[in-house]
């Protein structure tokens, strides 16, 4: 879907039906604060039984408006459901967040910020808003390469994954199809390439199709 990304930045100012909010974690992990953004919907306050689906966004500080405009005009003519959209500022900090070793695998800052979103992010989420049991996690280039690395638990920590114009090392090419052939529950995973991206990436995007989706 190549024009995808222009969709969602025509959709950023789409937002008139969400409650948004900053918000600040201080984590054991980062050794320090980490700030991100909240939007509840619209309907939020007026059920207090309601749970809703969770969208985190890596590259939040970027992503969060283009996502929250999409979410809030799809919502709007009953396309999606509505949901809790939580984008991380990783302004300055998403290379070293995304840091990963020869094998694909988290190391040094990378893994730090894994844990911080596996152990102290949601965690706090699910304890400060009624999330329902259905979680996502979207990201752009070096993030969206590093979200895979969720896939790897036993039990994967999000039910859906969107990642677009991701990096992927040809370990991670590898592993992703057979992680997804192997967790027990159903799982989401959507993959974009777009014109604009670096040859590198298309050719990526490209070879990755043969990755399955459960």
């Amino acid at each position: 879907m190549k024009n995808i990304y222009l969709l969602l930045l025509l959709l950023g100012g789409f937002t008139a039906f969400s409650q948004r909010a900053r918000d600040t974690i201080t984590s054991v992990h980062l050794k320090g604060d980490r700030t991100f953004t909240v939007s509840l919907p619209h309907s939020y306050n007026k059920d207090k039984s309601k749970k809703y689906p969770l969208l985190v966004l890596l590259d939040g500080d970027y992503l969060f408006d283009a996502f929250n405009g999409a979410m809030s005009y799809a919502n709007y003519w009953d396309d999606l459901p509505e949901m809790i959209i939580v984008g991380i500022d990783q302004s300055g900090t998403r290379e070293d967040d995304s840091t990963m070793d020869a094998e694909g695998l988290p190391e040094e800052q990378g893994a730090h910020f894994f844990d911080f979103i596996a152990t102290e992010l949601m965690p706090a989420l699910q304890k400060k808003y009624r999330v329902a049991p259905f979680k996502i996690i979207a990201g752009h280039d070096v993030t969206a390469g590093f979200l895979n690395l969720f896939l790897y638990k036993e039990d994967p920590l999000f039910d859906a994954y969107i990642a677009m114009a991701p990096e992927l090392e040809d370990q991670m090419i590898e592993r992703i199809p057979t992680r997804l052939q192997a967790v027990k529950k159903p799982v989401f995973y959507y993959l974009s390439g777009a014109d604009g991206d670096l040859k590198k990436i298309l050719k990526t995007c490209t070879t990755s199709t043969r990755i399955s989706v459960r």
